[in-house]
């Protein structure tokens, strides 16, 4: 294993002289797997503006406008401050995430490579940078790219710090976590995780003596036990928040979400790599703080919908474990090293499949609202009325001066609470259209008449209506399909 630079000392003080810096660039696969997660890394910035927006893009624009929001400041702030007070484009939506992204790639490559090695950390940034699940949220206008960013910066330096004894370091790794859940309180799972798993390696002497003893580990306490206190009010608050938006538990959701995004064979990787080399003192820290964060977050899904998504800011430090499964051996010989190298394109075959796929057919993995609420407004009469679904987003589309897309009046939402519009409309001799999901259907079960509205609805466009227009996104686990319909002429 190659350990490198102040932190190696650090590690192993009794083999401070012996051990020396090995160029970055020494190894081969070294050179390989960063070149390509550079080279891959940089498709975050292709065709950003291609892609129609999605509901959740067009209120991040409404939200920054409107002053944001209280669990997500510094997000909202860096995106205040980079569109200002105008009405972006979707490339200037989405480009600072494009430039997280890279960013979090980076990050991880400087994270990680003292305690695992150049190889390992390469190969860590290769495998994020070919996940087709870090390229959507690359190129999605929101925070997650950001808050993984600052997160890698935060428990990279805290583990530097705790590791090496410097006090300065720790608290800049803990100021930096911090600024990662002001950004996405997503990142407290594995905030939590940083907070404990240090201390297990420290009770198993693998912090290296002088390390343990120092002020940092003081600092590490007190400043930990102080977040904790302060910190409990921002959670409880996000907690209740995220229970009355995301609905009931559901463990097998997050069970097949996050597996699917992870990919199969990157998490069977993961699994043997930690099951594999979280003995191991110089790699306990990554490996015990991945699979923590990863249980709380499956242990929280037994009382409240979790997303893969709310475990985006994990997956550098899921991609380092499977990558500690390539972890080179003591003389390793030229035909282990290009197994090891096949092994890992093996790995994540997966990811570059779907990223392939992302860029052509699958629309970027987006619905195609834009075009559906064009195809309707070159069609419409002055008099038509339009109901569809993400109205926002078609505000933002039909109204290039709008900042407030939650204040629509181009479009009626179309949702369970507004269910009955449609069947009311019917009743006058007034065209209407719809644009429409049909898995967003299935979110209408928050009122008691929500089923029978949904029956009625499904009923009127298949006896009432004429199917105008689909826009198909294929090969993709959801359905992403729209369709526009409109009342047949009496």
């Amino acid at each position: 294993m190659e350990v490198s630079g102040a932190v190696s000392v650090a590690l192993d003080p009794s083999a401070a002289k012996a051990v020396q810096p090995r160029r970055w660039f020494a190894d081969p696969l070294v050179f390989a797997f960063t070149l390509a997660a550079l080279l891959l890394g940089g498709l975050r910035f292709l065709e950003l503006g291609r892609w129609s927006l999605w509901l959740d893009e067009a209120l991040t624009l409404a939200d920054t406008h409107a002053g944001g929001l209280e669990v997500n400041p510094i997000g909202y702030w860096v995106s205040g401050w980079f569109y200002g007070g105008g009405h972006p484009d979707e490339f200037l939506l989405r480009l600072p995430a494009a430039i997280f992204g890279l960013a979090s790639i980076l990050a991880t490559l400087w994270a990680f490579r003292p305690f695992v090695g150049a190889r390992v950390a390469s190969l860590a940034a290769f495998f994020l940078a070919a996940s087709v699940w870090h390229l959507y949220w690359s190129q999605t206008a929101r925070f997650y790219t950001l808050a993984q960013t600052l997160a890698l910066l935060g428990g990279g330096w805290l583990l530097r710090g705790l590791y090496g004894g410097s006090s300065r370091r720790t608290l800049l790794g803990l100021v930096l976590l911090v600024l990662a859940a002001l950004t996405h309180p997503s990142a407290a799972f594995l905030i939590g995780a940083l907070l404990v798993v240090p201390w297990i390696a420290r009770w198993c002497e693998w912090v290296p003596g002088p390390a343990a003893q120092s002020r940092a580990w003081t600092l590490f306490f007190w400043v930990g036990l102080l977040a904790l206190v302060a910190g409990s009010g921002w959670v409880l608050r996000a907690w209740f928040r995220w229970e009355a938006r995301q609905g009931g538990a559901s463990p097998l959701h997050f069970v097949k979400t996050v597996g699917y995004l992870i990919s199969p064979t990157l998490g069977l990787a993961f699994a043997l790599g930690a099951w594999r080399q979280w003995r191991r003192r110089e790699s306990f820290a990554l490996v015990g703080t991945a699979v923590l964060a990863l249980s709380t977050a499956g242990l929280a899904s037994c009382f409240v919908r979790v997303s893969a998504q709310y475990v985006f800011v994990l997956q550098p430090w899921l991609a380092v474990c499977a990558a500690l499964l390539f972890l080179p051996a003591e003389g390793e010989t030229d035909a282990q090293r290009k197994r090891h190298a096949w092994l890992a394109l093996v790995v994540s075959l997966p990811g570059l499949i779907e990223s392939a796929l992302y860029f052509t057919v699958r629309h970027g993995d987006r619905p195609q609202w834009r075009e559906a609420y064009a195809c309707v407004f070159e069609r419409r009469a002055p008099s038509d009325l339009v109901l569809g679904m993400d109205a926002p987003v078609a505000e933002y589309y039909l109204d290039p001066h709008t900042r407030t897309v939650r204040d629509w009046k181009i479009v009626t939402w179309l949702d369970d609470w507004r269910a009955r519009v449609p069947l009311d409309s019917a009743r006058y001799e007034r065209r209407t259209w719809f644009v429409l999901n049909r898995t967003q259907l299935d979110d209408w079960t928050e009122l008691p008449t929500s089923a029978e509205n949904r029956a009625e609805f499904e009923r009127l466009l298949r006896e009432e209506c004429e199917l105008v227009a689909t826009f198909e996104v294929p090969l993709t686990p959801r359905d992403l399909d729209v369709f526009v319909y409109v009342t047949k002429v009496p």
